[in-house]
């Protein structure tokens, strides 16, 4: 009788906690609940999700918008909330014991309900390692004490978690599986109203408007000195909205006379397809341009307390993910004082008119995409299977 118990109980559909915190994590975690299903077709998915992860059947017990906040002073503005959600979402799990609890990013909301499920002995693994290899490695003390697993998108990761004997696994970046696997320039240029043969350098200024309106000026004069050496290129920005588009177009206004520049509601993934090459503000567009497998020079600068705290927490001596990923200088960073018009219309004619340097990049971020371009979500279905037992 006990061994029949036994096979009921372990035939019983499992049930799968997730909390994604923000759009890149509701399409992880959809994709994730896609390949679980496969393993688990009766299994049960619960906790917060977006719109895709409800798609998938998923139940979300709170709005993931209430988690979707940034920047310091916006999140303790919104911190009783947030607060509240955090203690009534665990309370609800530690009464359900899902087999397994899955946080995918929003690593300040998800390690503290992690290390409170594994101290009751339900398994939590995060999705989206935090960016040790970045800054602040010794995190990794605490990370252990709260997870049973972590999955990461990067080749390199791994080795920071070995050190600290942290369970890991790489299972690629899901952005690479958004990227043709043979970019068609001409073709995206038709499509955005250039001519084929036009020469086309995309900028890409930023998301937040503190980016924008520290380096948009900056950029567009980088452009006009740039048209210089070629009076026939043509330029395109990708603007994230409206507020965006109207600083930009103040910047080509007193900067950019003359200048062939397109402004373009969104569609940063279309003119990185058209582009020749490109102007990148840090962060995952360098990764985005790399993906696509075109040449750029990386310029930005933050505010000075900001950068001197960045200097003395990194790790790295590279800030965009093509270098971090190559492990030496591929792509030419422009930094705070270093990042002006006249460095950076230098370093763009340089991978315009250098094919040794222009190749170099391109044949490496041909590796890198073809090395992130992995099967994340059956990758991360797998290990986290392998996890639970």
């Amino acid at each position: 009788m006990a061994s029949f118990d036994k096979n009921l109980q372990h035939q019983s559909p499992k049930v799968f906690a997730m909390v994604a915190g923000e759009a890149s994590g509701d399409t992880l975690g959809a994709d994730l609940i896609s390949s679980l299903k496969k393993r688990h077709p009766d299994a049960k998915f619960v906790g917060i999700g977006g719109p895709k992860m409800l798609a998938q059947g998923f139940e979300s017990w709170f709005a993931m918008e209430e988690l979707s906040v940034m920047g310091f002073f916006e999140v303790i503005k919104h911190l009783p909330s947030l607060l509240k959600i955090r203690k009534s979402l665990i309370s609800r799990l530690l009464e359900l014991k899902p087999d397994v609890f899955i946080g995918i990013d929003a690593p300040d909301f998800n390690f503290k309900v992690e290390a409170t499920l594994k101290q009751n002995a339900i398994k939590a693994i995060h999705y989206v390692g935090p960016s040790v290899w970045a800054w602040r490695e010794k995190r990794l003390v605490k990370i252990k004490q709260s997870v049973d697993g972590v999955l990461v998108l990067f080749p390199f990761e791994p080795a920071y978690y070995h050190r600290y004997e942290i369970p890991v696994k790489f299972v690629g970046h899901p952005l690479a599986n958004q990227f043709p696997a043979k970019p068609n320039s001409e073709q995206a240029k038709l499509k955005l109203g250039f001519q084929s043969s036009d020469k086309l350098t995309a900028i890409l200024p930023g998301s937040r408007m503190s980016e924008i309106n520290r380096m948009v000026d900056t950029y567009i004069q980088a452009a006009r000195k740039l048209t210089e050496i070629y009076p026939d290129m043509h330029f395109a920005i990708p603007c994230v909205h409206q507020k965006a588009k109207q600083r930009i177009q103040q910047a080509v206004d007193l900067y950019g006379k003359g200048l062939m520049v397109k402004l373009l509601d969104g569609q940063s993934r279309e003119v990185l397809e058209a582009c020749d090459q490109a102007l990148v503000t840090s962060g995952t567009a360098t990764l985005e341009c790399a993906l696509m497998r075109k040449p750029l020079v990386l310029a930005m600068a933050v505010h000075p307390i900001s950068y001197w705290i960045m200097k003395r927490l990194a790790t790295t001596q590279w800030i965009g993910l093509p270098n971090i990923l190559a492990n030496k200088t591929l792509v030419t960073e422009l930094i705070q004082e270093n990042a002006t018009s006249e460095k950076i219309a230098i370093s763009l004619g340089r991978i315009i008119m250098d094919s040794k340097l222009r190749n170099e990049q391109i044949s490496a971020f041909e590796l890198q995409y073809q090395e992130l371009k992995q099967n994340a979500s059956e990758l991360a279905a797998d290990a986290i299977d392998s996890w639970m037992k």
